[in-house]
């Protein structure tokens, strides 16, 4: 629980604004971090003007207010008959208080609440619209559900290996003598890292050959990985198609292909709208990606990794990202920050020794078949190298870190997989290397 200070403490963001001179302008709430000086990213995230918030926050006129300890719920009546309840435990300043102090509840006008025993006021319509506190610690619940749920579906493991293994085994291209094959196809590759993950296969080059005998891994892979891997399949088989977010009328002629018309997963929790079949829907239910007929709560970061370019997400301004790369900036464990060293320091000379002028320097001549090179100039060069070390570090991000949990430790990093492309992972690495080398903008890029 936060400390005290002296006089009333409120948890406030969009009512303020309507105390402003700033009406009718675009306004800024912070990214949630700005309390403790932290300012790398030089996003901020922003809603609309005070006179749009000004009319979200109305409601009824309360008449009462109690705690109902059964539920662990606060109770608002108001005048027009209606209820409204949250979870006590949920809000800022009430996490850690007795039942007796919660218990201690009661309006505050006609538009808040208030604890006198816990110095603590919250204001209804913001409860209402499902804002518990500050921006810092709505991104902290966040973070905190977000890895509850990754724990549950990690003992859930038995719950959705099968529909997983059998989505994988049929979207995988295939042949009896072989296995599955991956032909090098990002999608294809990471599907055959999850059967050999999962315990159904042992990897060859060119993919995996099916066990006689599946085993169960231990530790079981990542229910986030694994996620992400069912989405990038997915859609690379044309079985998950995402559509445009804000179209009030699907359009035949871009929005249907085929024996997929409109949608059948609707935008919620900050994701948008999408078609799956049959195969698809069944195991993103599996998952618990989808229920309902919407996206669930956990789907939203997961499809952050494969960040569909129908939706046009900016997630870099979510607060969840930016206080996940503050984490991640500050927190760099040893054997990963000498790893983010050498890599940052590798110098040209290496890379020089590795470009065909490089190679065949010691030569008199090309060979008599070969083609002419044109000698590598220092910026062609430089920038090589610039590229080189970004997928350098891009590997160790796609490896090491996860929005869940931060830095894995070399242990949690074998349950992990390498997901190729992952656009969190390589939006991290842009924030965290900018952070912490701010002289070499290359490496942000």
């Amino acid at each position: 629980m936060a400390k005290k200070r002296r006089g009333r403490r409120t948890w406030k963001s969009q009512a303020n604004l309507r105390n402003t001179k700033w009406r009718n302008q675009k306004t800024s709430l912070g990214s949630g971090l700005d309390e403790i000086g932290f300012y790398p990213l030089g996003r901020r995230i922003v809603v609309g003007s005070a006179r749009d918030a000004d009319r979200s926050l109305k409601h009824p006129i309360p008449r009462g207010t109690y705690y109902d300890p059964s539920t662990g719920r606060v109770v608002v009546e108001f005048e027009n008959g209606s209820t409204f309840t949250m979870p006590a435990r949920s809000l800022e300043g009430l996490i850690e208080a007795s039942e007796h102090e919660i218990a201690d509840v009661e309006l505050l006008g006609e538009t808040g609440l208030h604890w006198a025993s816990l110095d603590v006021d919250h204001q209804i319509a913001l409860l209402i619209s499902g804002i518990f506190g500050t921006p810092s610690f709505m991104a902290e619940a966040a973070a905190r559900a977000m890895e509850l749920h990754n724990k549950m579906q990690q003992h859930d493991f038995a719950t959705w290996a099968r529909p997983v293994a059998e989505f994988f085994s049929y979207e995988i291209p295939y042949r009896r003598e072989v296995g599955w094959e991956h032909y090098y196809m990002t999608a294809y590759e990471i599907g055959c890292a999850v059967l050999v993950a999962m315990g159904h296969a042992d990897e060859f080059v060119g993919g995996a050959k099916p066990r006689r005998f599946p085993d169960r891994p231990e530790p079981p892979p990542r229910w986030d990985d694994i996620s992400t891997a069912v989405i990038y399949v997915a859609t690379q088989n044309g079985e998950l198609r995402f559509r445009p977010l804000g179209r009030r009328v699907p359009s035949p002629k871009t929005d249907d292909r085929g024996d997929m018309p409109g949608t059948n997963i609707a935008a919620a929790n900050g994701a948008g709208p999408a078609r799956a079949t049959f195969n698809a829907y069944s195991v993103l239910e599996a998952l618990g990606l989808v229920q309902g007929g919407r996206w669930t709560t956990a789907a939203e970061t997961v499809l952050w990794r494969d960040n569909p370019t129908e939706w046009n997400l900016d997630f870099a301004s979510d607060a969840r990202f930016i206080r996940a790369a503050f984490d991640a900036a500050v927190n760099v464990p040893d054997d990963i920050r000498a790893e983010i060293g050498a890599i940052v320091t590798s110098n040209e000379e290496t890379w020089a020794a590795q470009t065909p002028n490089g190679d065949n320097a010691n030569e008199t001549g090309p060979p008599t078949d070969a083609e002419t090179v044109t000698p590598a100039t220092p910026i062609d060069l430089n920038s090589m190298v610039d590229d080189s070390r970004r997928r350098q570090l891009n590997a160790l991000f796609f490896r090491r870190w996860r929005l869940a949990d931060g830095w894995l430790s070399t242990t949690q990093a074998k349950s992990g997989l390498e997901i190729y492309h992952d656009a969190l992972a390589i939006s991290m690495r842009k924030a965290v290397m900018g952070w912490l080398y701010p002289s070499r903008p290359s490496l942000a890029i």
